[in-house]
């Protein structure tokens, strides 16, 4: 029977068991903890850091456990000498375990917040679960989406590709269209002028390349013999100041350049431009918009470059605008205008080329007033200068004027017929014995002047107000003088296309005249030069010229022919042929060939003899004989066939 043990020991045990029964219960729940750290752990991935925070926690109630169950051990093992202070020790421990039990119901309490985050977080991963099936089928949507959007790309890469093939084919017929339009404006008619027949045939083509903008008081020449048009100075809408750069227009081309090396050294209006030699342009005078010039200015048509002229001497014509130049042999001439401040002039100088010196000429007879605008050409025998129009300062003028050049006299002429309206900034040119001008500007009636004025003012002054110019109507018909005949004035064109052109500019130059083609540049609604009209005359004498070469020709037998002559004897037939009349000195040589009744065809003869007799034939048998004349360019003619006889 075992030993009783005493009340005082049973109370000994009592914490012992009670501590093992906390410590069996503590190690449940540490189980439990663990069990449920690894769920949350497998669960929670995302919440691993503050998974690892709860761990962290729970290792050290479990150190802390540890700790307190090994004390309980020694505890146990040295319970002799814990006797003594187990009261106090019971006393601590419950406060540990009070203290335990407080922290285990945070814990609990924590680990409750825990699941219910579990919880939150669970269904949160299901829905990003949910949102990444999501993500996968819209990726795989936006991949087929992108990759149709590629094919639509591609597809509209195509179709991108085909429209602009098809504008450039659409925008290619447009301007053949346009150009077809044009060239289906062109005329030819017949004219009686001066009681005589002219051939006047017009033309019209689309410009292209750099095309500049329409301008006023500008230059235009035709240079390299006829095959260029060059645009020079002025004032367009493009430019706020004077224009300083050149166009160039093709002729053969039709393509427009402005070269960049033709850029003058300063900005010029109401200048002038002389050809002298073929592909020298001299520009003399003008406005550089602050002042009047008085400097010479050459452009090589090969080069395109400008280069100063450097007159020898003192004498030299004074500065000045709007005045009228032309060129005579080795001599340029250059007739009044104005001064800067309005002043107006009617002086003569000429510029000798080879010498480089100028001289003032002191001209006899009858001289013509003080103007601006004027034109002024030269006859083609060298003896005389023709003035036409321009601005008195009062008025418009249309007088003519001739200065016999070798007497430096000038004559006034009143010619008959219709004269042309009086008008200013126009352009002549002599042919035959004809002097043509075209364009100019008219005086406009006072209201529009009025208006036109006010205008002016308000935009702070213009090229118009550098060269005191005034509100007009632009020009664009054309007169012919008979400066022998008469002389007599009558009008060849009458300008009727200029009327619907509203935005024509009073005072630009867009014609030009180089033998007997008058070229005139007509600007579109843009005010850009794209149109060139060109007016071919063919003069009475000319006409008859053709006549006489067509009746020449017509003279001429261009036939080779096998003459019906031939001289026959029972065996032979000597054969004779005529060549033709025209280009017969470019014949190299004949064949003659001969066929039987039989059909068979032989060659009896080749070289440059104009007959052959034939020996060795049948007698009162019939022969075809047909000739071949061969020319120097490998061309060749036959002759008809003819038959011949030989006797019996």
């Amino acid at each position: 029977m075992p030993p009783k043990k005493d009340k005082k020991d049973e109370k000994k045990e009592e914490p012992e068991d009670k501590v093992q029964a906390e410590l069996a219960a503590l190690q449940g729940a540490k189980q439990d903890m663990e069990l449920g750290h690894a769920i949350l752990v497998d669960k929670l991935r995302q919440c691993k850091a503050e998974n690892d925070r709860l761990l962290q926690e729970i290792d050290n109630y479990k150190a802390r456990i540890t700790n307190a169950t090994q004390d309980y051990v020694d505890i146990l093992q040295h319970r002799e000498e814990q006797i003594k202070a187990a009261d106090a020790r019971a006393g601590t421990l419950q406060q540990q375990l009070d203290k335990l039990q407080a922290e285990i119901a945070q814990k609990t309490e924590e680990i409750a917040k825990l699941k219910e985050v579990n919880a939150s977080q669970a269904e949160r991963l299901e829905d990003a679960a949910s949102m990444v099936s999501d993500k996968e089928r819209l990726e795989d949507t936006v991949k087929k989406q992108h990759d149709l959007i590629e094919q639509r790309g591609a597809e509209i890469k195509v179709s991108k590709a085909q429209i602009d093939s098809k504008d450039a084919a659409l925008e290619k017929a447009r301007s053949q269209i346009e150009e077809l339009s044009l060239r289906c404006q062109a005329t030819t008619q017949l004219r009686v002028l001066f009681g005589e027949v002219w051939l006047v045939q017009t033309t019209h083509v689309k410009l292209k390349g750099s095309v500049p903008h329409d301008r006023e008081y500008n230059v235009l020449a035709a240079t390299a013999g006829g095959k260029q048009l060059v645009l020079h100075g002025g004032q367009s809408r493009t430019h706020e100041s004077v224009a300083r750069e050149t166009a160039v227009l093709s002729l053969d081309t039709l393509q427009w350049e402005q070269p960049e090396t033709a850029v003058h050294p300063t900005g010029l209006l109401a200048h002038t431009a002389t050809v002298t030699g073929r592909n020298k342009l001299m520009v003399f005078g003008g406005s550089t918009g602050e002042d009047a010039s008085a400097a010479a200015t050459v452009l090589s048509t090969d080069t395109m470059r400008w280069s100063s002229i450097t007159a020898n001497g003192l004498n030299q014509p004074p500065p000045r605008l709007s005045h009228a130049a032309a060129a005579l042999r080795d001599k340029v001439y250059i007739f009044g205008g104005m001064t800067i401040d309005g002043h107006l002039l009617n002086d003569l100088w000429a510029l000798d080329l080879d010498s480089m010196t100028w001289s003032h000429c002191t001209c006899y007879g009858l001289a013509p007033s003080a103007r601006k605008g004027a034109s002024l050409c030269a006859t083609e025998d060298g003896r005389r200068l023709y003035l036409v129009g321009g601005h008195d300062g009062r008025t418009l003028l249309n007088d003519c004027y001739y200065l016999e050049v070798e007497r430096l006299m000038w004559s006034q002429i009143t010619p008959s017929g219709p004269a042309p309206e009086p008008r200013e900034q126009h352009v002549a040119a002599v042919l035959g014995k004809y002097l043509f001008i075209t364009g100019g500007c008219s005086e406009a009636p006072a209201a529009a002047a009025a208006a036109g004025a006010g205008s002016l003012a308000a935009a702070g002054g213009d090229a118009a107000a550098a060269v005191g110019g005034m509100v007009g109507k632009r020009l664009t018909d054309t007169y012919v003088l008979d400066m022998y005949t008469g002389p007599a004035w009558e009008q060849l064109d009458d300008g009727a296309w200029g009327n619907n052109l509203v935005w024509l500019k009073q005072m630009s130059v867009n014609s030009v005249m180089h033998g007997s083609r008058l070229f005139t540049l007509r600007p579109n609604l843009h005010e850009q030069l794209e149109e060139l009209m060109v007016m071919e005359l063919t003069l009475p004498e000319d006409i008859e010229r053709m006549k006489t070469a067509k009746r020449r020709d017509k003279e001429q037998v261009n036939v080779l022919e096998l003459l019906s002559d031939a001289a026959a004897t029972s065996s032979s037939l000597e054969v004779s042929w005529r060549p033709p009349s025209k280009n017969s000195e470019r014949i190299t040589g004949y064949k003659l060939m001969v066929a039987t009744s039989t059909g068979v065809a032989r060659e009896v003869f080749q070289g440059k003899g104009l007959s052959y007799t034939v020996t060795g034939l049948k007698p009162a048998a019939e022969y075809v004989f047909c000739v071949k004349a061969t020319y120097d360019d490998g061309s060749f003619v036959w002759s008809e066939s003819k038959a011949f006889t030989t006797k019996s």
